[in-house]
């Protein structure tokens, strides 16, 4: 699975979950189709095979948080294997996508026979606890501006694709996608994304957004951005 933590030279490789999980069921789902919900619950563990899907949270007060984005290789459902339910976490089909579905007793089961998967599942929970704590501290210290700046860095990283001038092309995330990510309305959204068009971090349409990645987070290293 990628990894959007970087390891350094001195720290061991990560383990590749996919090696250790058995190939199992695979179900389709239509863009905006819930996956699962307090109201369809389920317990299983899922890998997006083809597409990408939403996970988010409803808040107290009832709006929804983006919690992220998966990709592609990528886990999610780990929240099954917690004691308390699901009781505010949502997954939705971002687009048209398929996934790969474990119950988690066989998951259970299988760690008991393959440790090196018990690894491999505690270091996908370690990188997502910390990409947690990392957007909890942007919370508290960074502008709008720099959290929506440090979010599309991030997206581009996990799901863009390299272009020849240097940027990186990315699936299109709607201002009121990147609004419940960052933490702010899409007004807002939608007045940033127009600065960093027009300071020639990104263009942006209904297909795609491309991303002048180095150059934005250039620009949040050396402070300019308000």
């Amino acid at each position: 699975m990628p990894s959007t933590i970087a390891a350094s030279e001195s720290r061991a490789p990560l383990e590749d979950v996919l090696a250790h999980l058995p190939v199992s069921s695979l179900a389709d789902y239509r863009k905006g189709q819930i996956i699962y919900s307090p109201k369809q619950p389920s317990k299983s563990f899922y890998l997006v095979v083809a597409g990408k899907v939403e996970i988010s949270q409803t808040a107290k007060d009832g709006s929804e948080v983006l919690v992220d984005i998966i990709g592609p290789e990528e886990l999610f459902g780990e929240s099954a294997f917690h004691d308390v339910p699901r009781d505010s976490e949502q997954a939705r089909a971002h687009e048209n996508s398929r996934v790969m579905t474990w119950a988690t007793s066989e998951i259970e089961d299988l760690v008991t026979k393959r440790p090196r998967l018990a690894v491999a599942l505690l270091q996908i929970l370690a990188q997502r606890n910390a990409e947690l704590t990392r957007r909890i501290e942007s919370l508290a210290v960074d502008t709008i501006e720099r959290r929506l700046a440090r979010s599309l860095i991030r997206f581009s990283e996990r799901l863009g694709t390299p272009e020849e001038d240097g940027s990186v092309r990315m699936l299109p995330l709607t201002h009121g996608l990147l609004s419940r990510y960052v933490g702010t309305s899409r007004e807002i959204i939608s007045h940033y994304m127009n600065r960093f068009r027009r300071q020639g971090y990104l263009n942006y349409s209904r297909s795609s957004i491309q991303l002048y990645r180095d150059a934005l987070r250039a620009s949040i290293v050396d402070g300019t951005t308000n």
